[in-house]
């Protein structure tokens, strides 16, 4: 992005909101001005030239030991590239260390085995790619009522 002295503007930070929202702050480097966006991750994303650690995903890393933080710097930059991220939150680093992959729960795979075959596979692509969103190692029985309240408005209650 350019500002309209011509000079090019920069990420000066990146904040985490609600679920899958951030808010990026950017400022131009010949006059100082600043500008922010607000917005889902999927919009905010392209704006950001190169790949930018959030307030809280960086926060998460400072807390690994000093030799553990640049392999795992490494290995998130990494993925986010191969995921063409630039922005890297909190939910991405978990994402990136658990190799894009989620766990099930023992229960949640029980439940996933009641649901009619036809729905089966789309019901489990949504519920591990929310999951992903969320920064979640594992789809819960939780995760599977509140997918299903979003989706159909019902909730049973049972775990």
């Amino acid at each position: 992005m350019q500002c309209v002295c011509q000079q090019s503007f920069h990420v000066e930070d990146v904040e985490e909101l609600e679920s899958d929202e951030v808010f990026a702050r950017f400022q131009c480097g010949g006059c100082g001005w600043t500008v922010g966006a607000e917005g889902a991750l999927k919009k905010i994303d392209p704006l950001v030239p190169a790949i930018t650690w959030s307030d809280e995903a960086n926060y998460h890393l400072s807390r690994l030991p000093p030799y553990l933080a640049s392999l795992v710097r490494d290995e998130v930059e990494t993925f986010a590239q191969g995921q063409q991220h630039q922005i890297v939150t909190y939910a991405r680093m978990v994402t990136a260390r658990n190799k894009g992959q989620v766990e099930w729960s023992p229960d949640a795979e029980r439940r996933l085995a009641n649901v009619p075959s036809g729905i089966r596979t789309m019901a489990k692509t949504e519920l591990e790619r929310t999951a992903i969103d969320r920064g979640m190692p594992e789809v819960t029985v939780a995760l599977m009522e509140e997918v299903k309240t979003r989706y159909f408005g019902m909730a049973t209650g049972r775990s």
